[in-house]
C-alpha cells in the first residue's frame, strides 16, 4: 500500500499558523528473480521449457530424451531436463515459497520487477497466491523473449499502480557479438501512474549471465540507455532486475561510464566490493569464490530522482534505503560449516525458493 502522509499544522509563538497541505508518498519498489518460474504445461515451440514439465509427461513423450540432448548444452542441465519432475504439486510448493517471501516484505511493494517467468498465466497464479490485500492490480508479461535464443523466459512487472500507456517489450540487438552473446531476454518498458499523477517510466531487465563475456551485459546496458534516452529530459525512471553484473565488474571503469552515459544514479552499496551483503553468492570453490558476493540485482534512477540533484521531478530515490529482503527460513542455505548463502529450489525436496534474494529500495515524493 502507499504510503500517505499530511503536514500537520504548525503552531508558531505569534498564533496558530495552518501549513500548506501538502501529501507526502512513499513507493517501495522489488526486483525479484524467480529462478525458473515455468508452468507444468509443455510449449510445443519451446524446447526451452521441456525440463519444467512432469515427469509422468516425459515419460510419455518418446523424443524428450533426444530433444534435451539437442536444447541443452552440458550434462548437468541435459540430466536435469530428462528426470526433472515439475509436477503441479511441486510448482504449487514453489508459488508457495514465493509468495511467502513477497508476504514477509515490509513495507509491501507496490512495485514488483520479476525476471525468469515463462508467461502471463504463471505470473496471475503467483499473484493469486497471494494474500488478497497483497495482490497486484497491474501485471505486465509481454511472453515477447525469443524460445529459440533463450528458453522464452521473461521480465515481468507487477504493481498497484495502473499503466499510463501500453507496456513495451525492447529485444537487445548484440550486433556483431551475437555469436558470442546468443540471445536474452527483452527489457520491458512499463510507464506506471504514481499517486500524484506523475509517471515513472519502469524498466524490467535480465542482462546476460556471468557465464558470458562482459561485452554481452555491456551491450545489453547500452540499449538500456538507448531505449532511456528516447524519455523526455524531465522523465522519471527506474531499472531493476538482475543485471548480472558481477562486484568486480560493478568497480570497474566500464560500469561507472555505463551509469553517466545513461544519467543514471546507483545504490553506493552496489559499488561496494565483493563481500557481504549481496543479492547473490558465487560458489565455486574451486576458484575461492565461496566468501564472494555480489548485488546482481540492484536499481539504477534517473539522475532527477537524486537526493541531492536539484529537481522539480516531485521524487526522489532513497538509494542509502536500499537493501535486500530476507524474510523466510527457506530463503537461507548453509553449508557444512553453517556458512549463509541463498537457497535455490530444490523440485525433489520442495525445500528453498530462489538462487537470489530480493532487493529493496523507496521512493519518496519531493516537497
Amino acid at each position: 500500500m502507499v504510503r500517505t502522509f499530511l503536514l500537520a499544522t504548525a503552531i508558531l509563538s505569534g498564533g496558530i499558523t495552518m501549513a500548506a497541505a501538502q501529501d507526502f508518498h512513499r513507493v517501495s519498489v522489488m526486483a525479484f528473480n524467480a529462478e525458473n518460474l515455468f508452468d507444468t504445461e509443455d510449449d510445443a515451440a519451446n524446447g526451452g521449457d521441456d525440463t519444467y514439465l512432469p515427469l509422468a509427461v516425459k515419460r510419455a513423450s518418446p523424443d524428450h530424451e533426444a530433444k534435451c540432448r539437442a536444447n541443452n548444452d552440458s550434462d548437468f542441465y541435459i540430466r536435469q531436463c530428462i528426470s526433472l519432475d515439475w509436477s503441479e504439486a511441486v510448482l504449487t510448493t514453489k508459488l508457495n515459497a514465493l509468495a511467502a517471501v513477497l508476504t514477509a516484505a515490509s513495507p509491501t511493494p507496490d512495485i514488483l520487477i520479476m525476471p525468469e517467468t515463462e508467461n502471463l498465466a504463471i505470473v496471475q497464479r503467483l499473484n493469486a497466491a497471494l494474500p488478497e490485500d497483497r495482490r497486484y492490480d497491474t501485471i505486465v508479461q509481454l511472453d515477447t523473449t525469443s524460445v529459440t535464443d533463450d528458453r522464452g523466459i521473461d521480465v515481468a512487472i507487477l504493481s498497484r499502480f495502473a499503466l499510463s500507456a501500453p507496456a513495451t517489450a525492447h529485444p537487445i540487438d548484440f550486433g556483431n557479438d551475437k555469436e558470442l552473446c546468443g540471445g536474452t531476454r527483452d527489457i520491458i518498458e512499463a510507464p506506471l501512474a504514481l499517486p500524484d499523477g506523475k509517471v515513472l517510466h519502469v524498466f524490467g531487465v535480465h542482462f546476460p549471465s556471468g557465464s558470458n563475456p562482459l561485452i554481452c551485459r555491456q551491450r545489453a546496458a547500452a540499449e538500456l540507455n538507448r531505449i532511456r534516452a528516447l524519455l523526455p529530459a524531465d522523465a522519471l525512471a527506474i531499472a531493476g532486475g538482475d543485471f548480472n553484473f558481477n562486484c568486480s565488474e560493478t568497480q570497474g571503469a566500464l560500469f561507472e561510464r555505463i551509469v553517466r552515459h545513461g544519467k543514471w544514479g546507483v545504490p553506493p552499496a552496489v559499488r561496494a566490493g565483493c563481500e557481504e551483503p549481496g543479492s547473490n553468492k558465487h560458489t565455486d570453490r574451486s576458484f575461492g569464490t565461496w566468501f564472494t558476493w555480489s548485488y546482481l540485482d540492484f536499481f539504477l534512477v534517473s539522475e532527477n530522482m537524486l537526493a541531492e540533484q536539484p529537481s522539480t521531478s516531485g521524487w526522489f530515490a532513497n538509494l542509502g534505503a536500499f537493501r535486500t529482503l530476507v524474510g523466510t527460513g527457506e530463503q537461507i542455505e548453509t553449508n557444512s560449516q553453517g556458512y549463509v548463502s541463498p537457497r535455490r529450489f530444490d523440485a525433489a525436496s520442495g525445500s528453498g525458493v530462489s538462487d537470489h534474494w530480493p532487493v529493496m529500495i523507496d521512493l519518496v515524493s519531493r516537497p
